[in-house]
Formats: C-alpha cells, structure tokens, sequence
C-alpha cells in the first residue's frame, strides 16, 4: 500500500524540481541552485546527472508500479464510500487483477510468460 502523503517531503521535492528547472534553463549553476532554493547539493547533482528519486528508483523491486498502486487506493475509496470496507482477501484479489491487466498484451492463451509471486503473507504455505 502506498504511504500517507508526506508534506514535509513533497515540498522539499517540489524545491529540487525548481533547482534543477533553474539549472537546466541556465540560470544557476548546481552550486548557486542549491544555495538558492535550499536543497542538498549532492541531491541536485545527482537530480542532473540523471539519478531517479528514490521513490521511483526503488519501483522496480515492488509488486506494483506508483500508477498501479493509485488504481488500488482508487478502488479502495469507491469501495469505501460505497460502504463496503474490503477485507484482506479482497484486496488481495484486486492487486492480482491489477496485475492481470499489466501482463494481460504480453501472455498468450495457454502459455504465461510472465508470472508474479502471490501477494501477502504466507502466500507459499
């Protein structure tokens, strides 16, 4: 599941968006970015060097995308307000259509070529 929304976090991204704005119209240098906006230094360079944010470096090693998991918070709420709290199975069942949907193009009928492990805990045993 995704975490709460960090606002702290979301403005300190905000300002390293308008750093490295700055610095690719040729503004400020990295150095004058950083001092000016007040961002790590190390974090702009590295912004313009092309390294991802962490949020998304890490994207790969999750069952679902950043796109993916905001379907299943979407369909979370629609339950909710429908009054219909969704149990873990439930939610278990809604991540693997998603993922469905993901492999639904690559998968051939009678051959998978792509297969993800169970979500959740104990899935194995």
């Amino acid at each position: 599941m995704t975490r709460p929304i960090n606002y702290e976090s979301a403005e300190k991204e905000a300002k390293v968006q308008l750093a490295l704005a700055a610095v690719l119209k040729k503004r400020h240098t990295c150095a004058s970015a950083s001092r000016a906006f007040d961002v790590p230094r190390q974090t702009l360079y590295d912004r313009f060097a092309g390294k991802p944010p962490r949020k998304k470096a890490h994207e790969a090693d999750q069952l679902l995308s950043q796109a993916e998991e905001k379907e299943l918070v979407r369909w979370i709420t629609r339950l909710t307000i429908s009054g219909y709290t969704p149990r873990y199975e439930t939610l278990r069942e809604l991540t693997a259509e998603i993922q469905k949907r993901r492999v639904k193009e690559v998968n051939e009928h009678g051959m998978q070529l792509v297969v993800y492990p169970q979500i959740g805990e104990n899935c194995g045993t």
